[in-house]
Parts: structure tokens; sequence; C-alpha cells
């Protein structure tokens, strides 16, 4: 892994800001990201405005008008639709199973195909669910290691 660190005082900041340039999004790049461990989901809960630690989603389902977000520390109810917070999702990790649902690929402990060209997901948390027969041929390729969702 070869790479350029840089570091710019401004007095102006209220936080700290880490951004990486690079042309792509590569395999190197979400290794960097990995590390940092700082991917944040930015979205409007019912109440109020939260970030929620990316590494701890395990799925976002729809539920009626509002988004369902179980992570690893309890779950999380989001009134933002699913087509909005899918594109701030890293596509490395996190794949749409059906029109209602994105899994986070690091808690899926077992997949199995049910028939009728629907998969059955098995994650942590005894969480279970199933893709949808439009998903299928995406995920059989995710499934073979040739990842290429967009």
């Amino acid at each position: 892994m070869s790479f350029k660190l840089k570091f710019v005082q401004d007095d102006t900041v209220n936080e700290t800001e880490v951004i990486i340039k690079a042309k792509a999004q590569t395999e190197e790049v979400n290794k960097i990201l990995e590390l940092l461990g700082g991917e944040k989901l930015s979205c409007q809960l019912l109440s109020d405005q939260q970030l929620i630690d990316m590494n701890d989603i395990i799925i976002l389902s729809k539920s009626g008008r509002f988004i369902s977000v179980k992570t690893i520390n309890g779950e999380y109810v989001v009134s933002e639709p699913l087509y909005q917070i899918e594109p701030k999702l890293n596509p490395t990790w996190f794949v749409k199973i059906s029109q209602s649902e994105i899994v986070n690929l690091k808690y899926v402990k077992k997949w199995s195909l049910e028939g009728g060209g629907i998969i059955k997901i098995e994650m942590i948390n005894n969480i279970k669910s199933y893709t949808s027969r439009r998903y299928t041929k995406t995920i059989r390729v995710i499934l073979k290691g040739g990842k290429t969702l967009k």
C-alpha cells in the first residue's frame, strides 16, 4: 500500500476532517477507510439528527414510511427514504438484496438457496432475510467474488 499523508492546519475548523483523494474508490482506499474506522452514516432519526457508525450496521429495512437500521448496538428508526440513504453507504460492504433491504456483508453468517430464485441470508443476532428474485443474479456474482454493483 503506497500513499502520501499531509497535515494542513486550519484554525477555522471545529472538528478533525480526513479526506482521501483518489481517482476511484479502489481496494486500497477501502482498506484505508477501514483502518480509520470513521465512516459514519448521518441520518435524520424521528427525533433528531444522529451519526450511526457504518461499521455497526447489520441491515437496513424499509418499514412503512420509515427505515429500520439494525446495528450491533441496537435499532434506530430513520425518517429518510432508503434511496437517499443508499448512496451514503460503502458499496464494498453494503448490498441491496431487495427493493426494501440492504445488508452489510461483514455480518452475514450464511447464504442458502431456497428455490424459486430466492436466497436466504442469516446474519448475526439471529437476523434472517430473503433476497428478491430481481436481485439474485447480482448477489450470485458477489458471492462468486466478482463484485460489480455499480
